[in-house]
């Protein structure tokens, strides 16, 4: 489903990301975990087309992405969702018309069956009744939530969340993690996450990806980054798992 080959980036004249390489198959909730600054949230925007590599590939669902103009680019991003570190919810908007917009942007659908997918949606991420909520009206969670709704309303084959538990405390953050797994499996999505959270992300991930000095230090499943002996990615559990 995804495919990453080779990956380099540069920022001005600082290294970010260097030939990085994974792939991730269908259905899989892959996890990218490294120190802030690590590149993570760089390499979620080559993944969606917002950044461009200077070297190497991003395929998604067998379309390299990098060879494609905006207007193709914009028909891939619409099987494609986004959560947002901070929800990124338009303030002026309600959480009804929040959810709808993408609805509304690409979509032909009658306003009733937009009202009917918003209802649908929000259900799925335990939000029934807060339609007409304005994001100051709502908890940081909830927050999380209704971005979750709308990076899925348009049927996500790929799911990208940004440290969706940035920001929470440790029980809205297993809610939160349990969430984007039921979600995931309820929709079928590929899911990639940025995080810290190493204790949901072992939880929740078919594999995780340690990102440190702008390369993989490790890649596996979580009893295989357990067991990995690379120094920094001891240090890194250490410091990060209870």
């Amino acid at each position: 489903m995804i495919k990453v080959e080779g990956l380099y980036k540069k920022l001005g004249d600082q290294p970010v990301l260097e030939d990085i390489t994974f792939d991730v198959s269908e259905g899989e909730i892959i996890s990218v975990l490294g120190l802030s600054g690590a590149g993570k949230t760089v390499l979620l925007k080559h993944l969606i087309g917002l950044f461009r590599p200077d070297q190497g590939r991003v395929i998604i669902d067998g379309v390299d992405i990098d060879s494609l103009n905006e207007e193709q680019l914009l028909k891939v991003r619409c099987n494609m969702g986004y959560l947002f570190q901070e929800g990124a919810l338009y303030d002026f908007m309600d959480v009804f018309d929040n959810v709808a917009f993408p609805l509304r942007e690409h979509t032909s659908l009658k306003p009733e069956e937009i009202a009917g997918r918003v209802r649908e949606v929000l259900k799925l991420v335990d939000l029934d009744g807060v339609e007409s909520k304005f994001p100051d009206e709502l908890s940081g969670g909830m927050k999380k939530r209704v971005g979750l709704a709308r990076a899925i309303v348009l049927g996500a084959k790929v799911l990208l969340c940004d440290e969706p538990t940035s920001g929470l405390d440790p029980i809205r953050s297993r809610d939160i993690s349990d969430l984007i797994r039921h979600v995931s499996q309820q929709i079928g999505s590929t899911t990639v996450m940025t995080s810290h959270d190493v204790n949901n992300s072992f939880r929740i991930a078919s594999r995780l990806i340690i990102i440190n000095d702008c390369h993989i230090a490790a890649m596996g499943t979580a009893e295989q980054i357990k067991a990995s002996q690379v120094p920094f990615v001891r240090e890194f559990l250490q410091m990060s798992t209870v």
